[in-house]
């Protein structure tokens, strides 16, 4: 399985304490990821011990616990990169409609996800649940949350059938919700090359390209913001 080569490190985007390190501790930090994330996937990931982790990885225990305190960080880790994808995939969308941009997007990440297939699989039971420090809607989380919302208002922004400006953040969060619920079904997808992803996809773009005009009525734009409202705390919302 190959797994993805350490990004740069950018102001904006990596986690602070990973600025100062040297060229050769990034690489350590980078193998012990990479390890980590190959465990879960073959071992499981509450079967998996950072001692574990340290031994495949040739660190010691101690220098392990220096980069990462916990597994938990080693997952939320793996969230990072994942929205660091979203992050690079959206400016490259064409100024299409929202139905095109999303469709493409979506199989563009999953794409870029499908060699962390089995890792996320075994991640599931720790990611859905909210009490978990590895939990996508935990605290933890909170971050790589506002910052998936931030990639999808852009692609809304940059649209060609961009909408009314009060409605730009409210389907934002509509298609980060429709991103999650996607993926999750992507993951349980066991059908020959996940042909039932790929019509659940298509489904999504014709609804979605039908529900767009209707946008202009009133009462079908109060129902999007109210629903917006409802979940989009969960989503990364400020509002």
């Amino acid at each position: 399985m190959k797994l993805p080569e350490a990004p740069e490190p950018r102001e904006t985007r990596e986690p602070r304490e990973t600025q100062k390190l040297t060229q050769k501790a990034l690489m350590t930090r980078q193998r012990i990821m990479e390890t980590a994330w190959r465990l879960f996937a073959t071992k499981g990931y509450d079967q998996t011990t950072m001692r574990e982790i340290a031994t495949e990885a040739s660190c010691s225990l101690g220098l392990t616990y220096r980069y990462f305190a916990s597994k938990e960080d080693l997952v939320l880790e793996l969230y990072r990169w994942l929205v660091l994808q979203l992050e690079e995939l959206i400016p490259l969308l064409p100024a299409t409609s929202i139905a095109d941009r999303f469709h493409q997007l979506m199989h563009e990440l999953l794409e870029v996800m499908t060699p962390h297939r089995l890792t996320l699989v075994a991640l599931s039971g720790a990611a859905l649940n909210p009490l978990s420090r590895a939990g996508v809607f935990g605290e933890e989380g909170a971050e790589v949350r506002r910052r998936a919302r931030a990639s999808y208002r852009l692609l809304v922004e940059r649209a060609g059938d961009i909408p009314r400006a009060s409605q730009v953040e409210d389907l934002a969060t509509i298609l980060y919700g429709l991103q999650l619920a996607l993926v999750l079904f992507w993951l349980q997808d066991l059908s020959p090359e996940r042909r039932q992803t790929e019509a659940l996809l298509q489904f999504i773009h014709e609804l979605l390209e039908r529900l767009r005009p209707l946008l202009r009525l009133p009462w079908i734009a109060h129902l999007l913001a109210r629903f917006a409202h409802i979940v989009g705390p969960l989503l990364g919302s400020e509002g």
